[in-house]
């Protein structure tokens, strides 16, 4: 069936119709007791004949066998079969009702029925002046439920069928759904591979058509974002070739140049320079967002964030500031090196960028538990103005600046946290920004620990 809307409108309307048929059917019995008192009375018609049967071929010990296997039903009492008025079987401590409704029966040759202390007495005329009295007993609540004729077991059947139909239904509607739901977190997370169109099999429902819209958006992205991420690595490294040639020229022209050229001269070797560590951080971004981590190992991260702070520190001291690991702890994750090393480093030097002059960056290192071998927590803290609340989201996009904060004065393209974000990423961990108590800005790099990290190497510092 090609169309959902069909497929719910006939799902509806069977499941109405055939409540509908079980309503009307139940309205037709709505008179239970009746139909009860009729079944009962067509049992002991049977029994009767059955025992009477017995009685004329083997006489008592006959009839009483006959009395003893019969199962003629729930509900019924105690049974005497009489003729001409007498008890063949001379049953002990028979009502007398009994015997005054057997030959009443007799004479009217019709039921007659009256009413005892346990339930109703029913005397049925059979042939050959035979007559068979019987009591009935009201059945119990549970009887009444599970009786087949009853109304309970209709209502049970009726809310089977009503659930199963109900259940069909929203899992034939919900499972495409949860499906296509899962398949747009996997596009979120950024895997641009992920396809929706193959799970749905053979549907061709307005879900089907949706998860193929799904499928041509998510082949458009990754498209897309594959030819972004080519032409920015392909730009970086053309650029190489053309800043190469102006490095060897300015090296050529200084010994001829003069010395009222040397300061135009010193300003483009600078300018080269930044120019090169902005190619250096394109390139290191785009093989990041291809996913390449390289060779893995383990990474000493105490030595890694005390040589970072050290180096940080040294630049530090010409803007009037500095550098301080307050807290570290021996601890090991595994990946890469130089990735981790370059996700720690863009953190600190973006610190001391913004901290405030004569102010101290704090950097510590702590194990915390979570995940299965625990983490490695590395916090950044700056005493600078901060960011607004609004724009800590969007700190470890490529090439976002704090307008308020940063400007090309300060430094940077606005590369190095989105660096930072997804070489950590690509280790399994999480970075985040937030405001300190106090002032500042701090940053958190979470690590998964690796399984070694639980026991103090040799080298650690101390």
């Amino acid at each position: 069936m090609r169309s959902l809307f069909l497929r719910i409108f006939l799902s509806f309307l069977g499941a109405t119709l055939l409540i509908g048929g079980v309503l009307v059917v139940l309205a037709l019995t709505a008179d239970p007791h009746r139909a009860e008192f009729i079944r009962h009375e067509e049992r002991l018609t049977n029994a009767g004949n059955k025992f009477a049967a017995a009685y004329r071929e083997g006489g008592a010990e006959a009839l009483r066998a006959s009395v003893a296997e019969e199962k003629i039903g729930r509900g019924t009492g105690a049974v005497i079969l009489f003729r001409n008025g007498i008890d063949p079987l001379d049953t002990p401590s028979i009502p007398r009702k009994a015997a005054k409704l057997a030959a009443k029966a007799a004479a009217t040759g019709q039921r007659e029925i009256d009413v005892g202390k346990n339930g109703l007495w029913i005397a049925l005329p059979l042939d050959e002046d035979y007559v068979l009295v019987a009591e009935l007993q009201p059945p119990s609540d549970w009887q009444r439920f599970t009786d087949p004729y009853g109304l309970g077991l209709r209502l049970l059947s009726v809310f089977l069928i009503v659930v199963g139909v109900s259940w069909f239904l929203a899992r034939s509607l919900s499972g495409p759904i949860r499906k296509l739901r899962h398949a747009t977190q996997e596009l979120a997370k950024g895997n641009l591979s992920v396809r929706v169109a193959p799970s749905l099999g053979g549907r061709f429902d307005e879900t089907a058509q949706l998860g193929r819209d799904f499928d041509l958006m998510a082949e458009r992205i990754e498209t897309l974002l594959t030819s972004q991420r080519r032409l920015l690595r392909d730009i970086s490294h053309e650029l190489r070739s053309p800043l190469a040639r102006l490095n060897v020229a300015l090296g050529i022209a200084r010994p001829k140049a003069g010395s009222e050229a040397t300061l135009a001269l010193d300003r483009i070797e600078r300018e080269a320079e930044v120019l090169n560590e902005l190619i250096g951080h394109l390139l290191t971004l785009a093989s990041l967002e291809a996913g390449e981590i390289g060779e893995r190992a383990l990474v000493p991260l105490q030595l890694l964030v005390r040589e970072v702070s050290d180096d940080a520190d040294f630049e530090a001291k010409g803007r009037g500031c500095g550098v301080r690991v307050a807290e570290d702890s021996p601890l090991f994750a595994e990946g890469s090196q130089t990735l981790l090393h370059s996700a720690v480093e863009n953190v600190i030097r973006n610190a001391v960028r913004f901290t405030k002059e004569g102010s101290e960056v704090e950097v510590r290192l702590r194990r915390k538990e979570g995940g299965e071998t625990g983490l490695a927590v590395v916090s950044v803290r700056d005493f600078g103005p901060g960011v607004p609340e609004s724009a800590l989201e969007n700190l470890f996009e490529p090439f976002y600046r704090v307008a308020e904060a940063r400007d090309r004065q300060s430094g940077g393209a606005g590369i190095g946290l989105a660096i930072t974000k997804r070489a950590i990423s690509l280790h399994n961990g999480r970075v985040k920004a937030f405001n300190a108590p106090g002032g500042g800005l701090e940053v958190t790099i979470e690590l998964p620990l690796a399984k070694e990290s639980s026991y103090v190497k040799p080298g650690a510092l101390p």
